[in-house]
């Protein structure tokens, strides 16, 4: 029996390793699925593994280029002739079509649930049973815990705080210890168990939540001062040829609207409206036909307000991503600390127990 351990950082390859082992596996012999368990952590993982086996067996079999590292590896694997390859593959990929229930990569919990099943089986217990996890009532404790450990200097106590205030803030119960329960459930959602181990990681640094907070208001005062900085442009450039936005069409509801919303922060794609759109496709569309300095507005917008215009919109959505993602995350960064703090509790007594 040989023992293989790949370890390897995220991105580094390891659905592909796996992938390919289990479809070389195939190939030397295409019923050997019915032997095989594959074992993920998520169902999400199971799903994409699934898929990859399948889909690269199929592309191997009909010569699909995508699926050509894989035949690559594949024969330097088996030192078989690519024909014999294809062949395995096909006849691998029916077999397993045909008696898909053998064709086994599940999630641990999974696999956990089918061999006590089998055990109750064998036990002549009903075959109706239930797996129960007791998730809530360790979470009861593992908070009730965290609460009663709370000191006036706690960090945690802010953050309980904090969580309080945003609960007011949108008129919401804040019961504090119903609330927190039941907000600390997430800790045992697939989500947050496929990404907990680098949040505890980070979180092993005690101020990195605080620089994290400048980093995103940094880069939020970033993205809006430059979009403030094309409202400036935009009104230099008409104050130089002593001009005001209300000289051009349609006055102060016209284009100048647009320029004096970057200036107030508001990058939203509402304010692209049908007088953007008019004024990026004509400079004839910047001026009035009655003003009497038609064509002083008609040549600067070509020359220098176009150009301005173009830029701004080239950068607003980019910048109205950026401001939006970091008003989310700064307002949920405290949460974020709570839900860390719940989990290193849970854990704490799980180990204990």
């Amino acid at each position: 029996m040989e023992l293989l351990v790949y370890k390897a950082s995220a991105g580094s390859g390891k659905t592909f390793t796996l992938a390919v082992e289990y479809i070389r596996q195939l190939i030397l012999n295409p019923r050997s699925y019915q032997q095989i368990l594959a074992v993920t952590f998520t169902n999400k993982a199971t799903a994409e593994m699934k898929e990859r086996i399948l889909s690269q067996l199929y592309g191997i079999w009909i010569v699909d280029a995508d699926s050509d590292a894989y035949l690559k590896r594949i024969t330097q694997l088996t030192g078989m002739e690519e024909k014999e390859i294809r062949i395995a593959a096909g006849q691998a990929l029916r077999y397993m079509l045909h008696d898909y229930t053998r064709f086994r990569v599940e999630t641990i919990d999974s696999f956990f649930q089918s061999v006590m099943r089998n055990l109750a089986r064998e036990l002549e217990l009903s075959p109706n049973l239930n797996i129960e996890l007791n998730n809530e009532e360790i979470l009861d404790v593992a908070i009730d815990s965290m609460i009663e450990k709370l000191t006036p200097n706690s960090p945690i106590l802010a953050w309980l705080l904090d969580y309080i205030d945003e609960r007011i803030a949108d008129d919401k119960k804040w019961n504090v210890a119903y609330e927190i329960k039941r907000f600390g459930k997430n800790i045992f959602s697939e989500e947050y168990i496929e990404k907990g181990g680098k949040l505890r990681e980070k979180l092993k640094d005690p101020n990195i939540i605080k620089k994290y907070k400048v980093h995103l208001n940094e880069l939020q005062k970033e993205a809006l001062e430059q979009m403030k900085g094309f409202s400036d442009q935009f009104e230099g450039e008409l104050e130089r040829h002593g001009l005001t936005s209300n000289d051009l069409k349609n006055g102060s509801k016209g284009i100048g609207s647009y320029f004096r919303k970057l200036y107030n922060g508001n990058l939203s794609n509402e304010i692209r409206n049908v007088t953007v759109d008019k004024c990026l496709e004509s400079e004839d569309n910047w001026a009035a036909k009655s003003s009497s300095r038609f064509s002083d507005i008609t040549s600067l917008a070509a020359s220098s307000l176009i150009p301005v215009l173009q830029d701004a919109e080239e950068l607003r959505a980019k910048n109205n991503l950026i401001v939006n993602s970091c008003s989310l995350s700064l307002q949920h960064l405290n949460k974020l600390q709570l839900l860390a703090s719940i989990d290193e509790e849970v854990r704490s007594i799980n180990k204990e127990k």
